[in-house]
Formats: structure tokens, C-alpha cells, sequence
């Protein structure tokens, strides 16, 4: 008995995996293959399969492994083979094809008895063939020429199958099985790979995007690492408490910059918020609230290539190239390496620190201008050196047997080799 699927197969490998659709697909195509019914034992299901399989090839592709381990390359190529050898594929009833197949059907069959008659003396019915051919003529033509044209096109997807077949398995043998996208893959391929010309030219200028000539050579970069950029972003990515929308907030986006080793004096943090709030789409939300959507997040990638890498190269694409290869790539998603950096990064301390964040700014302002030492740190108003840092803590009577200058000293330079890591600029004085 055929029972039918309930559920849709969108992808080449999970969904394929457990045999249901792969039985119910060789009993339509294939059914002198299969037996009276597929077993309900997932192993014995899979063995049938796989014999059943071995009839409706030109060589034997499938096995069992390849079903319960889901390689999606090789179930692809297996249905590309069933498609070349049993296609299966009649007209609907109700397509235009159905309809001119219908009527070179009859007047071929007409013809057929006539021709069965031709010993016989009486011409009339050859004569009220041609008469009949002659008034639906152009009908007849209009048929022909149609069933022709979808003949041509079943010509030209089978031509595209076997160049995937020989592609995908080539792989395979050099070792190098390709990457098949699911249907939600597909669909969410074109937000982390499609880019809008105008928003990148109105935040990075006509120079950087090359009057457009960049952006096609970027949209290859991010297709060639569509699944590192799509599991960056939702590793960062929070809900938000109002709308329940995934995104990446400003927290994140921090996150991201101090994970990847982003910093540098061309991207220091005050440069990632600029960023961020040039990206991100205007709403009413409150100030924590805002994410960036997956299209956003990839233009703030893009932001931030161009702004940290400009004054070594001038090529946009080679620039994204840099940030993908040297810091997201070996550098996202790891996991903190130390309870400092977990605690530092919790919800609930990140709570308190939003919570009295005006108090903090105004307390840094204020202390990046105490060290009056030197012209250069008069000069640097916007950050926090180890000097002023230590004058906090004592106005704060912070500091104790346990908390020590040194200590601090020691915790102070951890934390800042950590965050500009291959990126420091080989100054003695740290942003704070």
C-alpha cells in the first residue's frame, strides 16, 4: 500500500535519511523495482532500498551508509541518476502539453487506420483524413511545434543533470564532497549574500564600492562563506523581549569585535558603536533593544573590513577577504576563554553595568582627563590609561592587601593584550 508523506523533504540529507521518502519515491517511478510493501524496520527498509536502487541506475550509487550518514552529495546525485533514467514525467491533464499531445495523438491514430485500409479501393477515408488535417492544419503545426520546444527543454535539463552528476561525484573521489543547500538554506542564502548598492555607497562612498564594480566580487566572498556567516550571526544573536525577532545587538556586535580581535586604531569600540548605529534600521524600540537583521549584520561585517583595513588596501573585496579569513574564522564562536571574560559577558552583569551606564560614561570622561603627566596624555581625552585607571580606584578606595597596584597593573595589561592581541599598535598607553 503507498502512503503518502506528510511531511515536505527539504534538504539531501536528514530528511532523506530514515528511507520513508525514498521508499514512496521508488514506488512511483519504480515500482516493478520494489516489493509489495516496504518493510517498517528502519534497517530492512534501508536494505530494500538500496536493491531497489540498483535497478533504476546505470551503476550502483546508493548505499546504506550514504542514507544514515546523510551525505547529501551523494543522495543528490542519486536522485539526479533516477531523473535521467526514470523521469516519470507525464503531462497534466490540464496543461496546454496535455491538450497538443492529445490531438497529434488522434490524428496520428486516424492516419494509422487509414494506412490499415490502404488495399482497399474506397479513397474516402484517406480523402476525409486530408480534408480534416487541411482544416486543423495550423492547429497540427502549432501542436508539433510545442511538443518539440518541451522536448528541447527535457534535452537541456538532462544535459545540466549529467554535468552536476560528473561535477558532484568528481568531488567526492578528490575528496572534496559538496556542500548541497536545504530549502531553508536557500532561503536564507540571499540575506547574508546579496547586497543593496546604494546602502553600501552611502555608508562606505563611491571610492570604496568601486561605482558598484566591488560589489559583485563581495557578494562572492560572502556566498563562498554563507554557512561561517550565517553561524556567527546566530551565535551572537539575541531575541528580542518585544518584537521575539532574532538579531544582533550593539552587546553582541561588541562581543564579535573583542572575540575576533578586531581592534586596532583604525576600529577601536567607539568606532563599532558609530557603525552599528549607522546600520541599523530606525525603529521605536528602546536603545537596548535594537538588533541588527542578518542583512544589516553582514553590511556592519563589511563596515568595519573597510574602515580597519583601508590604509593597507584599497580593494573592497580583498578587504572583506582579511577580516573573514584572519579574525572571524579562527576567532568566532569560540567559547570565553576564562571566568573573567564569562562573568564579564553574563546577562545579569551586563544589567547592572546598563543600568547605571550614564554614572560610568560621565565617571570615564572625567578620569580620562586626570593624568596630566605628559602633552600625549593631556592629549588623549577619549581613553583611560593604567595611571588614571589606578587614581579611580584609590578615590574609590578600592584598593587593599588583596587589590594592589600591582594586581591591577597586572589585570590591566591582561586584559588589554588579550583585546588588541596582533592589532595593538605597539603603544605603551591602553584604551580603557
Amino acid at each position: 500500500d503507498k502512503v503518502a508523506l506528510h511531511r515536505p523533504v527539504e534538504n539531501f540529507g536528514s530528511d532523506l535519511q530514515d528511507g520513508k521518502a525514498l521508499s514512496q519515491l521508488l514506488l512511483v517511478v519504480a515500482p516493478e523495482a520494489c516489493p509489495a510493501k516496504f518493510s517498517s524496520d528502519r534497517e530492512e527498509r534501508l536494505d530494500q532500498i538500496i536493491a531497489a536502487a540498483a535497478q533504476c541506475g546505470d551503476f550502483e550509487l546508493l548505499t546504506v551508509n550514504a542514507v544514515v550518514e546523510g551525505q547529501s552529495d551523494t543522495l543528490a546525485c542519486f536522485l539526479a541518476q533516477l531523473l535521467l533514467t526514470r523521469p516519470n514525467l507525464s503531462a497534466r491533464p490540464d496543461s496546454l502539453l496535455a491538450m497538443h499531445l492529445k490531438l497529434l495523438e488522434q490524428v496520428c491514430g486516424d492516419g494509422l487506420e487509414v494506412l490499415a485500409m490502404a488495399g482497399s479501393k474506397d479513397t474516402a477515408e484517406a480523402m476525409k483524413l486530408c480534408l480534416d488535417l487541411e482544416a486543423k492544419w495550423a492547429e497540427f503545426n502549432l501542436a508539433a511545434q510545442f511538443v518539440q520546444e518541451a522536448a528541447k527543454t527535457m534535452s537541456s535539463i538532462s544535459e545540466r543533470v549529467h554535468t552536476f552528476l560528473g561535477e558532484t561525484l568528481s568531488h567526492r573521489a578528490r575528496g572534496q564532497p559538496k556542500t548541497m543547500l536545504d530549502a531553508k538554506e536557500v532561503r536564507e542564502f540571499l540575506f547574508y549574500t546579496s547586497l543593496n548598492l546604494e546602502r553600501l555607497t552611502a555608508t562606505l562612498g563611491r571610492d570604496a564600492v568601486e561605482g558598484g564594480n566591488a560589489v559583485p566580487k563581495v557578494e562572492e566572498q560572502l556566498r563562498r562563506h554563507f554557512r561561517l556567516l550565517r553561524d556567527i550571526f546566530r551565535h551572537y544573536c539575541t531575541s528580542n523581549p518585544t518584537s521575539g525577532t532574532q538579531g544582533v545587538g550593539l552587546e553582541g556586535l561588541l562581543k564579535i569585535f573583542q572575540d575576533c580581535k578586531l581592534r586596532s586604531k583604525e576600529l577601536a569600540p567607539h568606532h563599532l558603536e558609530v557603525i552599528f548605529n549607522d546600520h541599523v534600521e530606525a525603529s521605536n524600540a528602546a536603545a537596548d533593544e535594537r538588533q541588527l537583521a542578518s542583512h544589516e549584520f553582514i553590511e556592519v561585517i563589511i563596515h568595519c573590513a573597510h574602515v580597519k583595513f583601508k590604509s593597507t588596501t584599497d580593494s573592497l573585496p580583498e578587504q572583506v577577504a582579511q577580516i573573514i579569513e584572519n579574525h572571524l574564522k579562527p576567532n568566532a564562536c569560540a567559547e570565553a576563554e576564562s571566568v573573567f571574560q564569562k562573568m564579564a559577558y553574563s546577562s545579569k552583569v551586563r544589567q547592572v553595568l546598563d543600568k547605571h551606564s550614564k554614572e560610568l560614561k560621565i565617571i570615564f570622561q572625567l578620569y580620562a582627563t586626570m593624568d596630566m603627566s605628559t602633552t600625549e596624555a593631556m592629549q588623549r581625552a577619549s581613553t583611560m590609561n593604567i595611571t588614571e585607571f589606578q587614581m579611580l580606584l584609590e578615590d574609590s578606595h578600592l584598593l587593599d592587601e588583596t587589590l594592589t597596584q600591582t594586581a591591577v597593573q597586572q589585570i590591566f595589561e591582561g586584559i588589554q593584550q588579550n583585546a588588541t592581541a596582533e592589532d595593538a599598535d605597539g603603544e605603551d598607553e591602553a584604551d580603557g
